[in-house]
């Protein structure tokens, strides 16, 4: 084989590889946003400011994964292949829970694990997400059960169990993504109402 043909068939070789290279697309990384102050709108403030303490939020298993993952509104499921969450679903969850319930009841003293948390809060919020079911076109729903303890001895406790749905449009990913933040907030609103009963009730 001649120099000059080995050089063309180089050539050609390096320019499928770079040609294959610019045609893949990048992946994208979503988070889920917390409340804003102008959808919290302030509600009864209790007498003093709370502290809550969020433990770790359980997920189920096939959520624990970096790819978002939808169904298809069977029993299929699917994983994005671009589309990935950047860190811990679960850890995202725990934080927006508790920057919202912050706003919520007005409280800088709501703490997520694993931060270093308050060694005898007013109230421990427990979260299991039993079902988070992203169908692009059609909704996101989500399902929790929540158990609120009050006081250190977490001697009072009350679980609920909800179910929360937001509409989808299109089939974005960034809509889904959005669309779970809006059932996140639709969750801390069912919780910060049962705190502000349970706190209105001890004075």
């Amino acid at each position: 084989m001649t120099s000059m043909r080995m050089l063309t068939l180089a050539m050609t070789f390096s320019g499928l590889v770079l040609a294959g290279c610019a045609a893949t697309p990048p992946t994208r990384f979503y988070t889920l946003m917390p409340m804003t102050q102008l959808q919290a709108a302030k509600p009864a403030v209790a007498a003093k400011k709370v502290t809550v303490n969020i433990t770790p939020v359980e997920i189920p298993d096939y959520l624990d994964r970096l790819q978002i993952v939808t169904r298809d509104g069977g029993n299929e499921l699917k994983l994005a292949d671009l589309d990935r969450w950047a860190g811990s679903l679960a850890g995202n969850i725990a934080v927006v829970l508790a920057e919202n319930l912050s706003l919520l009841l007005g409280s800088e003293q709501v703490i997520a694990y694993p931060r270093v948390q308050t060694a005898s809060p007013d109230y421990t919020v427990a979260v299991r997400v039993l079902q988070l079911d992203c169908i692009p076109g059609d909704q996101v729903q989500l399902k929790a059960q929540w158990t609120l303890l009050a006081d250190a001895e977490r001697k009072e406790s009350v679980t609920r169990m909800a179910a929360y749905t937001e509409k989808l449009d299109d089939r974005q990913y960034a809509s889904v993504v959005a669309a779970v933040s809006r059932t996140l907030a639709q969750l801390s609103r069912d919780i910060a109402r049962e705190i502000d009963s349970h706190s209105a009730g001890k004075q």
